[in-house]
């Protein structure tokens, strides 16, 4: 039963990556909020993204060490945290500021 929740939890967390690995996309320099609901609904992914950090614990913990493949919770970590500091950029950017920065891919290999 334990591992019939893990494999929710994850196709929940690869889905989550999936949706929101388009915010990684480089944006024109004419694209910004336009208003202040678009803002709130960024933070609120933001935050989101963020705040899955305990069901990536949860899920971890219940993987056992029998298991032949294991899923790569690192590196799930790392392509969440970087997608939560793209939008993060997006909604403080600074419109004079447009400064070139580099782009890391995403993992994606779980």
């Amino acid at each position: 039963m334990n591992h019939k929740k893990l494999t929710i939890t994850t196709t929940t967390l690869t889905t989550l990556l999936w949706l929101f690995s388009a915010s990684l996309i480089p944006l024109p320099v004419s694209a910004s909020p336009s208003n202040a609901n678009e803002l709130l609904a960024l933070k609120k992914i933001e935050t989101y993204i963020t705040n899955t950090t305990h069901l990536i614990d949860e899920a971890e913990a219940m993987q056992t060490n029998a298991e032949r493949y294991k899923f790569r919770y690192y590196a799930l970590r790392q392509d969440l945290t970087d997608i939560a500091k793209s939008v993060r950029r997006f909604i403080n950017q600074n419109k004079k500021s447009q400064v070139p920065r580099n782009i890391t891919p995403l993992i994606k290999e779980y």
